[in-house]
């Protein structure tokens, strides 16, 4: 009875912590599926909403550090419950307030409550991962993927059934603390705070070239997840006439060969290696977004979405893997530091392209995506052939 209660505590905390994950992801894709609203709404161009971007950045970058002492003090099973909560919640009031300066100070609520709950549910994955003593890190994102696809079909319907935004946010909110009810009392306590790899950071990442190029290349990475998250629905809405609903379908098969790519990419690894999975990935990555950009059939745009999401989708775990194997730092100081730059591109790429899109247009500025492709295949050298067992 002792073991089958265990395997039960077991999948109930993987359960819960998958959850915050799939929160994530529907809350970030119901945001980025209405950002052709809030266009409309307060009148903003391109660069105008790069900015509103950027600011949504600096409140998840800035927050950030400080959820990092608030989990040292408070635990991270109550500081991730709390920004699970808050996030829906702030994406209703992000589309609820009468003015557009309520509105930009609502967007530095959102994406502190982002940055807040990155830092917490990871911290929760990391502790159910040693928890459970098997490797379920790629699993656990692999439900932000499936949420981010779910949040983009729930939009989809939404906008069909005629759904103003802030109604979308009370309905997700509404089934989030049904579910969250159930599940979040299994969140795992935390145990004594390690802040021993906090002061070594830093100092080894950039001593250590070869873990610097793996930053490098997750910033690069998680810009493109970010710009296709953020773009494509403005994108097929502006260069191939889509409606507003029918435009989310980007995002979606995006999102849909990513969990694919996810789902299928251990099996993959073990079979190629990760030196030649990175090649192929950037490839695809690079010749999706060409495809994307350069024909004008609108199914033929989704497959290109499709394919750069397959792309992408393997390219973080393997950098991760490969960063926790960096032998001048400990494996917990390697992926620290490959997911505070993988992070800073997920949210500044963005804006970035928002300003570059104003200047050049946004099928310029996505060109982008295809040389992050071709850097990550060149770079593709310096993984390892075989996968590794950690991270």
């Amino acid at each position: 009875m002792a073991g089958v209660h265990t395997y039960l505590s077991h999948r109930r905390a993987i359960a819960a912590v998958g959850f915050q994950f799939f929160i994530n992801g529907v809350v970030f894709a119901a945001w980025a599926t209405n950002i052709p609203h809030v266009r409309r709404v307060y009148g903003l161009n391109s660069a105008e909403i790069g900015i509103v971007l950027l600011i949504m950045a600096a409140g998840a970058v800035l927050f950030m550090s400080l959820t990092g002492y608030l989990v040292q003090v408070f635990g991270s099973r109550r500081i991730s419950i709390l920004s699970a909560l808050l996030f829906p919640a702030a994406l209703g009031l992000v589309f609820a307030v009468p003015n557009y300066l309520a509105f930009l100070c609502s967007i530095v609520l959102f994406g502190a409550a982002n940055g807040s709950m990155d830092v917490s549910m990871n911290h929760q994955a990391a502790m159910v991962e040693k928890y459970v003593s098997v490797p379920i890190m790629s699993l656990l994102h692999g439900f932000f993927s499936i949420g981010a696809l779910a949040g983009s079909f729930l939009t989809f319907g939404f906008i069909g059934g005629g759904l103003h935004p802030v109604t979308q946010a009370i309905a997700l909110l509404t089934g989030i603390l049904v579910v969250a009810w159930w599940l979040f009392p299994h969140l795992v306590v935390d145990a004594a705070a390690d802040t021993s790899s906090r002061h070594t950071l830093a100092i080894g990442a950039l001593r250590d070239g070869k873990l610097f190029m793996f930053g490098i290349l997750s910033f690069l990475t998680m810009m493109s997840d970010g710009a296709i998250a953020d773009w494509s629905t403005e994108y097929l809405i502006h260069y191939s006439k889509a409606t507003p609903q029918t435009a989310t379908l980007g995002y979606a098969v995006f999102s849909l060969l990513m969990i694919a790519g996810r789902m299928s990419g251990d099996r993959v690894v073990r079979a190629i290696g990760c030196r030649a999975l990175m090649a192929i990935s950037g490839s695809l990555a690079s010749a999706g977004m060409t495809i994307a950009l350069f024909t004008p059939s609108f199914a033929a745009q989704l497959v290109g979405f499709a394919l750069v999401g397959l792309g992408i989708a393997n390219m973080v775990p393997i950098i991760f893997s490969n960063a926790a194997r960096v032998d001048s730092v400990p494996p917990s100081v390697g992926i620290a530091f490959v997911s505070v730059c993988g992070y800073s591109g997920f949210v500044v790429g963005p804006p970035v392209i928002g300003g570059t899109a104003h200047a050049l247009g946004l099928d310029r500025a996505l060109l982008v995506i295809i040389a992050i492709g071709v850097i990550v295949a060149c770079a593709s050298v310096i993984f390892g052939r075989r996968r590794s067992r950690s991270a």
